[in-house]
């Protein structure tokens, strides 16, 4: 043993080196080597499915914000239809009111000229009446006076009874 070196020391500590690392590569590093692979592995499908996911979420959000669109144009579109249909029935409507009051003003008229008619028919028939009870009483019975003055006075008892 020069300089006091025991080899067979070295190679028994040299061996129990081995055998504790050996050992801790079998106790520990190779389960827990296993555990991070198959860690990893997990956190990469549940990355990959929530990327899919994901890919799934826009792929519907571009599908209903395109549905959106579409409905805003519908509806758009009804509204521009509804305004249309209400201008085209406030168009009738005015047409036939005013069909209507044309109507009405005919008939009022119509109606108008019958009652001018008959009061003038009335009037003249008044008129004769006065005239033939005044011819009567002009060529009738001359003892009562003044024909003019029993003419003033009967127009004047008629027109204070009528």
């Amino acid at each position: 043993m020069p300089l006091g070196i025991d080899f067979v020391q070295i190679l028994l500590h040299f061996f129990n080196v081995v055998i504790l690392f050996g050992g801790l590569y079998i106790l520990l590093y190779a389960p827990v080597k296993k555990f991070m692979d198959a860690r990893t592995k997990q956190l990469r499908e549940l990355f990959e499915d929530t990327e899919q996911a994901r890919e799934k979420a826009e792929a519907k959000e571009a599908e209903y914000t395109e549905k959106i669109k579409k409905a805003e144009e519908e509806i758009a579109q009804q509204k521009k239809d509804a305004a249309k249909e209400l201008e085209e029935m406030k168009k009738r409507q005015t047409a036939e009111a005013r069909a209507e009051a044309k109507q009405i003003l005919s008939d009022a008229r119509e109606q108008g000229e019958r009652e001018r008619k008959a009061i003038v028919s009335g009037a003249k028939e008044d008129i004769a009446g006065m005239i033939e009870e005044a011819a009567r009483k002009l060529i009738g019975d001359g003892s009562e006076g003044d024909p003019y003055d029993s003419f003033v006075k009967e127009a004047e008892r008629s027109r204070s009874d009528g």
